[in-house]
């Protein structure tokens, strides 16, 4: 069998999809420590926020579906270098929105810009994860976890040194669509990408048979479970440990902190573990982890059990999203090359439906009842791993020796 050198070309694929990745978070997370300055700004009430937040919500859900016909045609290079300079500048949309209407209508279509490129970078990671024959995704998503604190992070200390919002988020959108564009140069050409990824019409994805119904709605409820577990943490950690464990204010705030830097250390380790034992082996054992941590953040009555409760948690479910998409990714249909497109879909679902549904449940059985609703997603992602084998990158053999000549052959010269 053939194996696939590390080239160059690859190497600047990979940078490509890392920074990628990168700006797609910090954009989102440039826009979020900035709410209450824009809900001061525009006289929001709390209904009103909500409702401009269900605008950004349903933006992403659409924007998913929205880049399937790419998806499914393989080739997501220049859809990427498109959408993420537009995804750039179109975060000042609502830094300059006048009233509720105008704000919602911005993060909608900044939502719909993030849906689309998350979907299509997604499967241009699978593309060069395929290349390399070894995992790769989870490092990806770990940068995404470290673009997210990163622009956060600049996002505190600019709000806190009194910047205004409109300078803020046009400075902010110029220099990540300026900043980003040299390294786009890098993405996989259109032939390439669709070869490698099986969506020749002469070429199928692998040697693997195409799978039934059941299994994508099985992957597709892993991505929505790893979504769900990821916005509960998100939305309710600082309410669970300041109204269910008495901890303070400044100490609840620190559940997301610690849930997020373990899952971001996980997902930057995950890649090297799993090319040793494998993506079922790091879905299995991430998801034992994960249930083990709310198990102890959820029964143990302490503030501090429950930091490392979420800790526990965070480093557990780090790896599950990245495996699960790479999985989708490699995973074809009788209709369809990849299903990542759905599954990438449901995940985003999970999101926006996830904390909803546990602060309604919340009301009548209390919190902690309703966080164990994560807890039985987690538990599924353990008894359903071993459906994602095709997960974190088919082997550089499983390509066909042509497809692979194309991918690497004399025109990789240029760039």
């Amino acid at each position: 069998m053939r194996v696939i050198p590390v080239t160059r070309q690859l190497r600047r694929a990979r940078l490509a999809v890392s920074v990628t990745f990168l700006v797609h978070a910090a954009i989102f997370a440039t826009w979020a420590p900035r709410i209450p300055s824009i809900k001061q700004a525009l006289n929001l009430d709390h209904e009103d926020l909500g409702i401009a937040l269900g605008g950004l919500a349903i933006g992403l859900l659409v924007g998913t579906r929205l880049t399937g016909r790419i998806e499914k045609r393989g080739r997501t290079g220049v859809a990427i270098r498109i959408l993420l300079p537009v995804q750039a500048v179109a975060l000042i949309g609502p830094a300059f929105a006048t009233d509720l209407v105008t704000l919602t209508a911005a993060l909608a279509f900044l939502g719909l810009l993030g849906g689309m490129l998350d979907v299509a970078m997604n499967a241009h990671a699978v593309a060069v994860e395929r290349l390399y024959g070894r995992p790769i995704m989870s490092g990806f998503h770990g940068l995404w976890s470290m673009g997210a604190m990163g622009g956060s992070a600049v996002a505190a200390l600019v709000a806190r040194a009194g910047v205004d919002v409109h300078i803020h988020f046009v400075v902010a959108g110029i220099v990540c669509a300026i900043l980003s564009a040299p390294f786009l140069t890098g993405l996989l050409k259109g032939d390439r990408e669709a070869a490698i990824t099986g969506h020749h019409v002469e070429q199928p994805q692998s040697g693997r048979p195409p799978v039934g119904i059941l299994v994508v709605v099985m992957l597709a409820l892993m991505g929505f479970g790893s979504f769900v577990g990821e916005g509960a943490i998100a939305d309710w950690s600082a309410v669970f440990l300041h109204e269910s464990r008495d901890a303070s204010v400044a100490m609840a705030a620190l559940g997301l902190s610690v849930f997020s830097g373990a899952m971001t250390v996980s997902r930057l380790i995950a890649d090297r573990v799993g090319a040793k034992f494998g993506p079922v082996f790091v879905a299995r054992v991430g998801a034992a982890l994960g249930a083990v941590g709310y198990v102890i953040f959820l029964l143990v009555p302490s503030a501090e059990m429950a930091l490392v409760g979420f800790a526990i948690a965070g480093f557990g479910i780090g790896p599950a999203v990245p495996v699960v998409f790479s999985a989708a990714g490699n995973t074809r249909t009788a209709r369809r090359a990849s299903v990542l497109g759905p599954v990438v879909s449901a995940g985003y679902v999970g999101s926006v439906v996830g904390p909803v549904a546990i602060g309604a449940i919340a009301q009548h059985v209390g919190l902690t009842w309703a966080l164990a609703i994560p807890l039985a997603f987690v538990v599924l992602i353990f008894f359903a791993a071993g459906l994602l084998g095709s997960g974190a990158g088919s082997s550089q053999e499983e390509l066909n020796p042509d497809i692979a000549m194309s991918a690497h052959g004399p025109a990789n010269a240029d760039g």
